[in-house]
C-alpha cells in the first residue's frame, strides 16, 4: 500500500495507484507506470486513448504534489486536475509519449518567473545539477524570500525536489538527481512564496548528466 503526504511537493511512497515512489538522499521521485486501454476500435481511437491516457497518468502523478496546491488556484469552472489535463495534452503524441518538453506546462501562477535560467551538468557531483539565474526580487510582486521548486523529468520517472533551500535571491542552487548519469533530463524550475500559497509559471531547462 502506497502514501501520498499531503501538501506542496509532498512525498509519495510505495504504489499509489498507476504511480510508484521513492525517497532517495532525501528527493522524493515518481514512475508512472503505463495505462493500457482494451476497448478501443481503431487505429484513430486507439492513437486518442494512447494520448489521453498517458496526460492522464502524469497529471494523477502530480495531483497532490502539483495540482491541488498550483493549479487548483488558476482553475475557473473545472477543476485544477482537468486544467492540467487540458493545457498539456497537446503535448502527447499518438503512442502517449510527450513531443515537446518545452510545452509542456508543470507550474502556473501570478509571482514573477525565474530570469534567464540556466543549467548545467556538475562535474563535481554524480547526478548533480547547477542552476543559475538573475536576482528579480525588485520587481513587483516578488520577494527575497520566495523557494527555489524543481521538478525533472527523465525517461519516464519525476523528481520533485522539495528541500533545497534555494531562494530568488540566491541566484544559483546547486541539486542531485537520482537519475545516475548518462542520462537526459528535462528540469521544470518555478518559484513559490514562504506561505507556500502563491507560485511562478515553470521555466524549463534541458541538461545531460
Amino acid at each position: 500500500m502506497g502514501k501520498i503526504n499531503q501538501g506542496i511537493l509532498g512525498a509519495v511512497s510505495g504504489t499509489v495507484g498507476n504511480v510508484v515512489g521513492g525517497s532517495w538522499k532525501g528527493i522524493n521521485y515518481l514512475r508512472v507506470k503505463a495505462q493500457h486501454f482494451q476497448d478501443a476500435k481503431t487505429e484513430g481511437q486507439v492513437g486518442q486513448r494512447a494520448k489521453f491516457g498517458a496526460c492522464v497518468a502524469l497529471a494523477k502523478s502530480l495531483l497532490d504534489s502539483i495540482i491541488r496546491p498550483i493549479w487548483d488556484k488558476k482553475a475557473k469552472k473545472m477543476s485544477g486536475y482537468n486544467l492540467f489535463v487540458k493545457t498539456n495534452i497537446g503535448q502527447f503524441d499518438e503512442n502517449g509519449e510527450i513531443i515537446d518538453f518545452t510545452k509542456l506546462k508543470i507550474a502556473i501562477g501570478d509571482l514573477p518567473e525565474i530570469k534567464n535560467l540556466t543549467v548545467a551538468n556538475d562535474e563535481q557531483e554524480d547526478g548533480g545539477i547547477m542552476l543559475s539565474w538573475d536576482d528579480n526580487s525588485s520587481i513587483n510582486g516578488a520577494a527575497p524570500s520566495d523557494e527555489l521548486c524543481i521538478l525533472a523529468y527523465c525517461e519516464g520517472e519525476i523528481a520533485i525536489l522539495d528541500s533545497i533551500e534555494a531562494v530568488r535571491t540566491d541566484g544559483m542552487a546547486q541539486v542531485t538527481l537520482p537519475f545516475g548519469t548518462g542520462v537526459d533530463v528535462h528540469v521544470y524550475a518555478f518559484f513559490e512564496n514562504e506561505a507556500k500559497t502563491s507560485f511562478s509559471n515553470d521555466k524549463y531547462a534541458f541538461v545531460q548528466v
